[in-house]
Formats: C-alpha cells, structure tokens, sequence
C-alpha cells in the first residue's frame, strides 16, 4: 500500500471515470495527488472524499497560463511535482473528415494534445 509514498503527482480529468480511478489508486498507494479537471464541483467532492493526500485545482488544460498556476499551487501545497498523468482527454464528434467542424477538431487537439505539450513544457522536461 505504500508502493507510492514520497511521491507527489499531478492527474488531470480527475472529476470522474478513470481519472478519478487514477487519484483514488494513488492515494491508496501513498502519493499525494494533485488533482485537477475543469468540473471543480464533482472534483473537490472527490478529493474531499480521499482525504489530505488529495487536493483540487479547477484547470483548464487547454491554457499555458493555466498550467503554470496549476503546478505553482501544486507544488506550494505539496512539494515538487515527480510523477504526471495527463488523463484529460475527450472523444469529440463522430463525423467524416470533411463533415467535422473546425473548431470541433481544434478543441479535440487543444484538449487531447496541446494540454501535454504545455504540461512537459512548463515543469516536466523528461517529457
């Protein structure tokens, strides 16, 4: 149960489905987890639930600036940041190529992949 003491991580997407899964497993396995989703409502109940080890940060992703406050906070709550899962992530439209809207797609792409490029940028440089 302590295969992740001493560990401090940053998860987002955690309000729900396997992100939540994600925050509660490390939190049983001794990290202290930052959490963070743009649902603040279901993801501060979360982490209310899994207690100390736990905190919420409301985030969107999709923002450099964002990221930065993110980590700041984290990491003035519980030390260096050593351990990133970027779970956030959504499906989009189901449509053919040239059906899709820009902007749906643009969305996809800033959520599911720019959101890991700011989040190696800003902090974790083994990315």
């Amino acid at each position: 149960m302590d295969r992740l003491k001493g560990k401090v991580a940053l998860i987002t997407g955690t309000a729900r489905g396997m992100g939540a899964s994600h925050a509660r497993g490390f939190v049983t396995e001794g990290a202290k987890v930052i959490m963070t989703d743009v649902n603040a409502k279901a993801g501060a109940a979360l982490a209310a639930e899994l207690g100390p080890n736990a905190y919420f940060i409301e985030h969107e992703v999709t923002s450099h600036s964002a990221w930065q406050r993110v980590v700041a906070k984290g990491e003035e709550k519980y030390g260096p940041i050593n351990v990133l899962v970027n779970n956030a992530g959504v499906l989009g439209p189901i449509a053919k190529t040239v059906e899709l809207d820009e902007d749906d797609y643009m969305k996809v792409c800033a959520i599911n992949q720019h959101s890991v490029f700011w989040a190696c940028r800003r902090r974790f440089r083994q990315c």
